[in-house]
């Protein structure tokens, strides 16, 4: 096609091609009439769900998590309740026991009390 042989009603009755766009959750430029083209929103992308589905996914974890050690300590200590009802020595075999007589824990525990 020659460019000296278009007419003006073929240069502005042509329609420019629009591509789809690959973002996903993103919607073509031109399908909001009366907005601006050249603005995105972010609320249209999909990121913003995803990113909270993961707060949450990891919010549940760290929950399940706390929780399965809570369930260890207590486990622990009714071991250790459990023992000192038969004697001292059981008591001081089990892990709260062995905590119990260690020096080093003892000075943790008087370096909290000094420092409150």
């Amino acid at each position: 096609m020659d460019i000296k042989k278009l007419t003006s009603k073929q240069i502005n009755g042509a329609q420019p091609a629009r591509k789809q766009s690959s973002v996903p959750g993103l919607s073509p430029a031109g399908s909001k009439a009366g907005k601006e083209e050249d603005k995105l929103s972010l609320n249209s992308y999909t990121f913003r769900q995803n990113e909270l589905l993961f707060a949450k996914l990891e919010y549940q974890k760290q929950s399940r998590t706390s929780f399965e050690k809570l369930k260890e300590l207590k486990n622990q200590l009714a071991e250790y309740q459990d023992a000192s009802q038969i004697s001292r020595e059981d008591a001081a075999d089990t892990v709260i026991g062995k905590k119990l007589s260690n020096s080093l824990v003892w000075e943790k525990i008087a370096r909290k009390i000094a420092d409150s």
